[in-house]
């Protein structure tokens, strides 16, 4: 015959059958849960502090994204010249080295090009008088600082280089314009080391360089994607 409830010690522990259970067994049972909780953190805690990716050189290609602003010649012997450059994308590969967990250093070689409208600003019109495309060569030496040790950690940037550009505006009176000058940057992102021979990195970065005979220094910005291999 089935006991009353009031049959029962409401002290007593049951399972889900109504079978009482042996306290002693329920309280190994908890220890034993955590226990485990207490292991798995540690191993956890333990796997992320036993991670360096010190000493580590990397392998990588980059795609960066570049807009910039308009570039202002202000002739006096002829009518300014404008160049209305549009945003483009450029590509290349790198290479660098973790100096520490936190520090990095970078160099990268990209390359690309940019639609350009050129035009003679009269007055305060500007008329398109041709469209050409202009090169791009970039070459950068950057200082990476990762914020945390951890795989996954938000980093900031800074570096400096040469940027190369050529086009050719002769139908402006200007003629053909091949550059290389000084450049430097500066930019902010996030890293993350996916194994221990691959990281991706994402960041977004502005360029600073000029343009002889412009009327100021000419900016580009944009995000940058790499991937790398870490060895």
């Amino acid at each position: 015959m089935l006991k009353c409830l009031d049959d029962y010690d409401f002290n007593d522990k049951f399972n889900l059958k109504g079978i009482r259970m042996n306290p002693r067994i329920t309280k190994l049972s908890n220890i034993a849960i955590v226990l485990l909780l207490i292991f798995t953190a540690t191993a956890s805690l333990c796997s992320a502090q036993e991670y360096s990716r010190k000493g580590k050189s990397e392998l990588f290609g980059t795609i960066q994204q570049m807009s910039s602003e308009e570039v202002l010649y202000p002739f006096t012997h002829i009518l300014p010249v404008k160049l209305d450059i549009d945003s483009t994308t450029v590509y290349g590969v790198g290479y660098g080295h973790n100096l520490t967990d936190h520090w990095n250093i970078n160099m990268d070689l990209l390359f690309g090009y940019a639609d350009t409208d050129m035009k003679i600003v009269h007055d305060v019109i500007d008329v398109t008088v041709e469209s050409e495309e202009m090169d791009y060569i970039l070459w950068d030496i950057n200082v990476d600082y990762n914020i945390f040790k951890s795989r996954f950690t938000p980093l900031v940037t800074g570096g400096i280089g040469f940027m190369d550009y050529s086009i050719n505006t002769k139908t402006t009176g200007v003629g053909e314009v091949n550059e290389t000058n000084f450049s430097y940057n500066l930019g902010a992102g996030v890293r993350w080391d996916v194994k221990d021979n691959l990281l991706l990195k994402v960041i977004y970065r502005s360029t600073w360089t000029e343009f002889r005979d412009a009327d100021e220094d000419q900016r580009y910005d944009g995000v940058s994607f790499s991937v790398a291999y870490m060895f």
